[in-house]
């Protein structure tokens, strides 16, 4: 059964063997989580990554229903910053994102709730951070065990803000 998952890619955690690409990738850069925009391509927010998902994964017909090409379906990890629950009206917009997703066609869903700037702290002092775990793609991992390498990388996705 068809799906969509990168897993195998982020074993060892070196782009260092990756080409360029014609998207504008560099050489030496890390490939798209699963079905994830590429770091950096993510620019509309996360409703448009959204609806990228659900249109890769089949799409809906003209009456509603949902076309499932990938039966096993596909990995998407999406980073929010934790502000985006810290009022009422922000969970409920984000109570509607999930439902959205699903109504959408998404199959797999990984939320990280992480904060750039603790990381890059976490980075400066892991003794403060041995607990922190992320979503890296279809694992989760301690952040202060992960290599510097795969550490950026995570960093550097888009944490989307209400």
């Amino acid at each position: 059964r068809p799906g969509m998952l990168s897993w195998n890619y982020w074993a060892g955690a070196d782009a260092s063997y990756t080409i360029a690409t014609p998207n504008g990738r560099n050489k030496g850069s890390f490939l798209s989580n699963a079905i994830c925009p590429t770091d950096g391509a993510d620019m509309k927010g996360p409703t448009a990554v959204t609806n990228s998902v659900g249109k890769a994964l089949g799409g809906k017909t003209e009456s509603g229903e949902y076309i499932n090409y990938l039966p096993n379906g596909a990995s998407h990890t999406i980073t929010f910053n934790p502000s985006i629950i810290n009022n009422p009206e922000n969970k409920e917009k984000f109570k509607a994102y999930l439902r959205g997703y699903i109504e959408n066609g998404g199959t797999a869903l990984q939320i990280n709730m992480l904060d750039a700037e603790m990381l890059r702290d976490a980075q400066k002092h892991p003794e403060n951070y041995k607990n922190l775990l992320v979503r890296v793609t279809g694992y989760n991992a301690y952040f202060t065990a992960i290599g510097r390498e795969l550490q950026n990388e995570i960093i550097a996705r888009e944490s989307h803000k209400m």
